[in-house]
């Protein structure tokens, strides 16, 4: 294994996809799993167009909302259907950010909204699933 310093600009630029699309798979793990332990925690983030929304509960959707992203966070993990995923996740995002609206919080998940969408652009990297396939 090269020093870090003696790694060429080619060799460390194969890992920048690859730490983008770890770091956003535990991003989404960490609050899908966050809201699926303790749905009555995260009701204040419920917008209430959502709650309205359906005749499901608003932990169902809190708990809906979790395994959501509980799932989709472990596919974006090992990079199955890596480019979708992350267009979903980022669709999302842009939706909770929105509802936020202007604000510190707002602003941060319109970040990592454009963050995540940068990732579907990107595509599947050199050590996902879906180039493992091809």
């Amino acid at each position: 294994m090269q020093s870090f310093n003696s790694m060429t600009d080619r060799d460390a630029r194969a890992f920048a996809p690859v730490v983008l699309r770890l770091a956003l798979a535990a991003l989404f793990l960490w609050f899908g799993f966050s809201q699926v332990m303790d749905p009555f925690g995260w009701l204040s983030w419920l917008p209430a167009w959502a709650a309205n929304l359906t005749w499901i509960s608003p932990a169902g959707i809190v708990l809906f909302n979790g395994w959501f992203e509980v799932i989709l966070g472990a596919m974006l993990a090992v990079g199955l259907l890596t480019r979708w995923v992350a267009l979903l996740l980022a669709l999302h995002l842009f939706v909770i950010a929105f509802g936020i609206g202007y604000n510190d919080i707002g602003v941060r998940d319109f970040t990592l909204a454009l963050t995540t969408l940068a990732l579907s652009l990107g595509g599947a990297d050199w050590l996902t699933l879906d180039k493992q396939a091809h």
